[in-house]
């Protein structure tokens, strides 16, 4: 049987973070990290959110 030769790689690319992986293999371990997320959020959106909640915490426990 013969190798196939490095130039022969099929490059895999993954959509939801843009990265691109050298083998099926590595793409499908990578696929695996997606599916363990339920919903997809912008991690900036989550922390706007956080960061804006605490203030109207703030702001609340002030008027009192």
């Amino acid at each position: 049987m013969d190798k196939p030769s490095r130039n022969n790689v099929s490059k895999v690319y993954c959509e939801k973070c843009d990265l691109i992986f050298e083998s099926r293999d590595r793409f499908e371990k990578h696929l695996d990290s997606h599916s363990g997320v339920q919903c997809e959020v912008c991690p900036i959106d989550t922390a706007i959110a956080k960061f804006t909640s605490l203030f109207k915490r703030k702001s609340s426990k002030n008027l009192e």
